[in-house]
């Protein structure tokens, strides 16, 4: 109780203090406020986490967090035992109950038994709703997973062009995959390391507002904001009691998006034209709760003050200097540590620490129990595990033993295909004969996974979060999501021998998961086009650039074409959006026919796109020029 009361108190300072930081430097641009903001956010996480590592610097708190009484024990009587817990710590708050409890002759009743002491209560009512938000964060991100996998490759050449713009406005070099889905209402982008980009229907058709949109995505990705949303969730579940966090945290999701519009706006995109895109898709605002993304769609809330803003041309946008956001750091940083440090123990724990050596038999004794004023974790991630786990040993407690469930089953499909488990062991079998073995999680929690083709080639995973990319979840979640991944593999092809080829010819996408691999078979990538595009000259290639190659049909031949024509050596984004629009080498043939060119990579997609070819370019025919009239004399 007294720790949670410490670190409510601790997390009501920082929140504090950040607000008013960003209250006093509301002048400053969107992109500083921010990094106040996620500063701000990043001190609390930290302030959570960090007593896991740092020791505890221990004050005693005001009366109000209970006092403890020590009395010395009669010289005449045996000291009372001490109550040592489980653990080996003493309990400071028992020890003093009995050193002052008075003596009585009368039989003392039996008190009823609580199956939760106050302390262990007032740790699950903390951890149940902590728990529940992490998983809620859990689930969306599970969901952004789940929606990559069913989203389609974007070959619209408009829509290719207008990312490579926006990426050279931006300086944005890094690949960003471009995906529609049915299942949003607006686009949205994550990712850090392979940053996607997802547009609905809607936003397809809409080819004049490209280029903003994209602009706006980019910007989230450059910045990192999936990251920083991570951030405010985390803090958010941690310190959900506190509603000047989540003050804090919306202010800080409203700051990114004003850091988004500032830089596309200083991409040299029209202020009216974005303020226009801002109104127009508001009406299609994604929830965001379930979806761990950033999207266009401003809240019903945050769409007046975005606007307002845009519009606004006396309005600081300037990004972050680096010795600013160094500064507000390494201020988060040196606020946090100590705050973590902190722990707030009970009034008058000195005292009882006294009687606990005076009890003691000896001093090796009082040295080998040293005396602990709170038994309970410091850190919230702790207090969260135990607060759960002590909620569901209770709820067990209540209801009796517990039933073990069945283990043992079967499920056969009209198509031939049966998933099978007996002890812990599931097998899942495809009609061509192909298997997918799981075997039960090891002292490590590793679940080891053996995938064997109809031909008898077998590939053998660690851990079953290398199959299904989920990461650690508990054994019953991944067994079924385990499952689900290897029915999705074998229905597009994936199978042991198509993922040994491709590692074997592609060494860099050895450390793809299943989801990789059903998108790169999905398009038609096979050991045989990448080495193809190898020989061609482009090796090495990520599974995002393989993809939108193989999407567009974008083969080796049609490199060596465009080459022959005077093209050779382009990237693989360039010979990419000239397959888009159809831009072919004979295309290419007969517009030099016309007396122009060499046209750049850019001009020709813009003519392709517009339909200009060889007959528009030529030159009209030249009218002949009357002769001079012949002067006669009279």
């Amino acid at each position: 109780m007294t720790v949670l009361i410490g670190i409510a108190f601790k997390s009501l300072l920082i929140a504090a203090l950040t607000l008013g930081l960003l209250e006093l430097m509301k002048r400053r641009s969107a992109a500083e406020r921010s990094w106040i903001a996620h500063a701000g956010l990043f001190a609390l996480v930290l302030m959570a986490v960090a007593p896991v590592a740092l020791p505890n610097w221990n004050v005693e708190g005001p009366s109000m967090l209970g006092k403890v009484q020590a009395v010395e024990a009669p010289a005449e009587t045996a000291p009372p035992p001490l109550p040592i817990a489980k653990d080996g710590k003493i309990n400071v708050q028992e020890l003093a109950l009995s050193t002052v409890a008075p003596k009585t002759t009368a039989e003392p009743k039996a008190a009823p038994v609580s199956p939760l002491s106050a302390t262990a209560t007032t740790m699950v009512l903390y951890a149940i709703p902590a728990a529940i938000l992490l998983l809620i964060t859990f689930l969306a991100l599970a969901r952004l997973v789940t929606l990559r996998a069913r989203a389609d490759v974007l070959v619209d050449g408009h829509w290719l062009s207008a990312l490579a713009r926006a990426q050279r406005r931006m300086g944005f070099k890094h690949g960003t995959a471009l995906l529609t889905s049915d299942e949003l209402a607006s686009p949205i982008s994550w990712g850090l390391m392979r940053p996607v980009i997802v547009l609905n229907t809607r936003a397809v058709e809409a080819q004049g507002e490209a280029e903003a949109i994209i602009a706006h995505e980019l910007a989230h990705v450059a910045r990192m904001d999936w990251i920083k949303l991570l951030l405010a969730r985390i803090a958010t579940a941690l310190f959900w009691f506190n509603p000047l966090v989540w003050l804090l945290a919306r202010e800080a999701h409203q700051l990114r998006e004003e850091a988004a519009d500032d830089a596309v706006l200083a991409a040299d995109i029209t202020d009216t034209d974005y303020a226009e895109l801002l109104v127009g898709v508001a009406r299609h605002e994604c929830p965001g709760l379930l979806l761990g993304a950033h999207g266009v769609a401003p809240s019903k809330n945050s769409l007046a003050r975005r606007v307002a803003r845009v519009l606004d041309g006396k309005i600081v946008r300037g990004p972050v200097a680096g010795s600013f956001a160094a500064g507000v750091f390494v201020g988060a940083v040196v606020i946090a540590a100590p705050l973590a440090a902190l722990t707030l123990v009970p009034h008058g724990t000195s005292a009882a620490k006294k009687a606990v050596a005076a009890a003691a038999p000896d001093k090796k004794a009082a040295a080998i129990a040293p005396y602990h004023p709170e038994t309970a974790p410091t850190d919230l991630p702790s207090i969260i595990s135990e607060g759960v786990q002590t909620s569901v040993q209770s709820a067990v407690a209540a209801i009796g033993p517990a039933v073990k469930g069945a283990t043992n089953f079967q499920a056969i499909e009209p198509s031939g295909a049966s998933v099978t488990s007996t002890n812990g062991i599931t097998v899942a079998r495809a009609p061509n004969g192909a298997t997918t073995t799981i075997y039960p999680p090891d002292a490590s929690g590793r679940r080891r996974v053996v995938m064997r083709s109809q031909t008898g080639s077998v590939l053998t995973f660690a851990d079953a979060s290398e199959v299904a990319g989920m990461g650690r979840v508990r054994d019953k979640d991944k067994s079924d999501k385990l499952i689900d991944k290897a029915i999705q593999m074998k229905a597009v092809g994936v199978d042991a021998d198509y993922v040994a080829e491709i590692r074997a010819v592609a060494p860099q996408l050895r450390n793809l998961t299943a989801d990789d691999f059903i998108e790169l078979k999905a398009v038609g990538v096979s050991a045989e086009y990448i080495r193809d595009l190898a020989r061609a000259g482009y090796a090495h290639l990520d599974k995002n650039s393989l993809v939108q190659a193989a999407a567009l049909d974008l083969d080796a031949d049609y490199i060596r074409g465009l080459a022959s024509v005077g093209y050779p050596n382009l990237s693989l984004n360039q010979y990419s959006q000239l397959k888009a629009v159809e831009v072919t080498p004979e295309y290419i043939r007969d517009l030099r026919r016309s007396g122009y060119g060499p046209f750049t990579v850019d001009k020709l997609v813009q003519m392709r796109a517009m339909g200009i070819d060889f007959d528009d370019l030529r030159a009209p025919p030249t009218p002949p020029v009357p002769p001079p009239p012949r002067v006669t004399g009279h």
